[in-house]
């Protein structure tokens, strides 16, 4: 938006977004304060590195900062100009754990990436996951090792995706993108949400709602239970215990979101008691999952090592320049922004 005097500091790791930045707004001053260019890009373990003295600098002198929340906790009490930063992840427990009591709440605004980017490669994940899963294929892959050709009942008597049912934890940006890839298939989706959705709020890909305590009556319906619920107070530990032995299917659970949504003991407590049939995880409590875990050698646990929503560094630039477009839009026009973090609910 050419004419604007805001400063746009950039210190992100995800590949070309930089560059992809200053192409998409010529108008407005955009700086690069990634010092440290050796760095392999997009490398993870670039993520929580010090900051240096000039980098500091940059940020303190910007009106809007595209960071990473592990970069921002190191300045976050420190930004005088800052009136907004964007951030390249999806999640934002990390400022949440490090806010300080003895400090008032940041005044600039954060924004958390929600772009619809992400969602559908997470959609494409899950529907991935189930479509493997409905028709066995890590079985077929054991049997190919050992030139076995089965065409048993097991392999050939598979559900079609219409037949079943998915619920969804988490029926913000995410989960509706998931659900709308789902209902191409002509599955039965339910979302759950910690509180209810008003009927504006609702979505013609989520066939019923349940939120708060109806959590076990929506347990109950789901052949899937897929998780993408951000990591909060309320959400920390929602599928422990013996919730899960509301289920009545003994479903399969796909965790997308966060890790300490349920703990890897209740996890065991619940494949044991039948209670699921199936643990699909990307996430967990600590990671990188010790190789201590007893979820690695489990025979009903799938893992993956947290990659679900992340792609090619084409699409991981792309996520990010839609959803700042959007959000810089607004933000010109003194209008919320989209995925704005709530300090006080925690998401």
């Amino acid at each position: 938006m050419p004419g604007r005097k805001d400063i746009v500091v950039v210190n992100t790791i995800v590949p070309g977004a930089y560059d992809a930045l200053k192409e998409a707004f010529p108008g407005v001053d955009i700086r690069n304060a990634l010092a440290c260019e050796s760095e392999s890009p997009g490398d993870s373990r670039n993520l929580t590195r010090k900051l240096t003295n000039e980098e500091v600098a940059l940020m303190q002198e910007a009106d809007i900062l595209v960071l990473n929340p592990h970069t921002l906790i190191q300045v976050m009490y420190d930004l005088p100009k800052v009136k907004w930063v964007q951030l390249t992840s999806t999640g934002a427990e990390q400022l949440l754990r490090e806010r300080r009591e003895d400090k008032p709440l940041p005044s600039y605004v954060v924004t958390r990436n929600i772009s619809k980017h992400i969602g559908l490669i997470m959609a494409e994940y899950v529907v991935g996951q189930v479509i493997c899963h409905e028709r066995l294929w890590y079985s077929t892959m054991e049997n190919q090792k050992h030139k076995m050709y089965d065409r048993s009942n097991k392999f050939t008597l598979y559900r079609s995706l219409s037949q079943i049912t998915v619920g969804i934890m988490g029926v913000a940006a995410m989960g509706l993108e998931i659900a709308r890839a789902l209902k191409h298939f002509e599955c039965r989706v339910h979302g759950y949400s910690k509180r209810p959705k008003e009927a504006s709020e609702r979505s013609p890909f989520m066939d019923d709602y349940w939120h708060g305590d109806q959590l076990p009556d929506f347990l109950s319906t789901c052949d899937y239970i897929v998780c993408v619920l951000p990591s909060t107070p309320e959400t920390r530990g929602l599928l422990g215990k013996d919730i899960l032995k509301h289920t009545r299917k003994s479903p399969v659970l796909i965790n997308i979101g966060r890790g300490d949504l349920v703990s890897e003991s209740d996890i065991l407590k619940a494949l044991d008691a039948g209670w699921i049939s199936t643990a699909i995880l990307d996430v967990f409590e600590k990671e990188p999952l010790s190789v201590e875990s007893a979820l690695w050698a489990h025979p009903k646990v799938v893992i993956t090592p947290h990659v679900s929503g992340y792609g090619s560094a084409e699409l991981r630039g792309m996520s990010l320049v839609d959803c700042f477009k959007e959000n810089y839009r607004r933000f010109v026009k003194e209008q919320p922004l989209l995925g704005s973090l709530d300090w006080e609910l925690g998401y």
